[in-house]
């Protein structure tokens, strides 16, 4: 690439990024690493020619931008305008597709079991509390009746783990996969309605948005425990937290939507004192290991891709 000193870049979530990536981004490019907002973020990052993002902030479009290059090591992109991927000026490098790579990053896998032993093991009277542990006698894996939604590369690993536990699994795919003695395929009502604890690994796109609606939410076992690592779109979330604040079900989260993050104050502030929930920030892809293979999984493509044009 020529000249690409003059490019500038901006990074919005310093902090999500590896030390290697910044400094190397850093001899190549006129870098702007800084943590903002997303109105700040909005209103300056059109001047700049690359974006480095993750889930930190929505990228918005507009017709007149700057931007040529957007790089954002996640597997969804839901936070990128859509219009972006309509403009074919500008490339846009993520992790969506790249299966084979994607075997090899266990961060989201090990956060999954982390909530399922959180759920058991914290003080249930306060779930967001730091140093909750021991606080009262804990439950354990063993036996647990545990449904997983969703055999996809994390369910499957999850699936895996869970079994040495020698936790009693259930699993709902609506693909079709090759019948497997060992696996124990049932009904997605069956799941929901007799798992104690209940795991979501599905995709979101538009068949799996609001994929738990309420008539679904309705039929899980009240003191059952929904786990979220997937993404706050794929569940009515006004309808759960409804359920939150009745103390039908409890609900453990990583991920909650941009929508209802935006109207924080009217959402969260009135449930994550509630002793039934507990969210995490959106962090369980975020470990050191798989930033720094993500982030140079996706620069290296970058490279790759805009070598020959640019």
């Amino acid at each position: 690439m020529k000249n690409n000193k003059k490019y500038k870049l901006l990074c919005p979530s310093p902090e999500s990024f590896s030390g290697s990536i910044k400094k190397t981004l850093s001899k190549k490019y006129d870098c702007k690493f800084s943590k903002m907002n997303n109105i700040k973020f909005n209103k300056i990052c059109h001047d700049y020619e690359i974006i480095l993002m993750r889930f930190n902030n929505t990228l918005k479009y507009l017709r007149n931008t700057k931007i040529k290059f957007i790089m954002c090591p996640t597997t969804a992109t839901e936070h990128i305008d859509s219009k972006f991927f309509l403009d074919d000026k500008i490339k846009i490098f993520t992790l969506k597709n790249y299966t084979k790579f994607l075997q090899n990053i266990r961060a989201t896998i090990e956060f999954t079991i982390f909530l399922i032993l959180y759920y058991l093991r914290n003080d249930k009277k306060n779930p967001q509390k730091k140093k909750s542990f021991g606080n009262e006698i804990a439950s354990e894996i063993y036996k647990k009746n545990i449904g997983i939604i969703g055999y996809g590369r994390i369910g499957k690993k999850v699936h895996k783990i869970l079994k040495s536990f020698n936790a009693d699994l259930k699993i709902y795919e609506k693909k079709k996969i090759k019948k497997n003695k060992k696996l124990n395929f049932v009904s997605l009502n069956k799941l929901l309605t007799s798992c104690e604890i209940i795991l979501v690994h599905i995709p979101l796109n538009y068949q799996n948005e609001n994929f738990l609606n309420a008539s679904r939410l309705n039929l899980v076992k009240k003191g059952a425990v929904i786990i979220n690592t997937s993404r706050g779109n794929v569940i009515d979330e006004n309808y759960i937290f409804s359920l939150v604040k009745k103390k039908k079900l409890n609900y453990f989260t990583d991920v909650i939507s941009n929508k209802a993050l935006r109207n924080e104050r009217n959402t969260l502030k009135k449930i994550k004192n509630y002793k039934n929930f507990y969210y995490s920030g959106h962090i369980a892809g975020l470990t050191r290991e798989s930033i720094e293979k993500t982030d140079w999984f996706v620069y290296k493509n970058f490279l790759k891709n805009i070598k020959s044009k640019y």
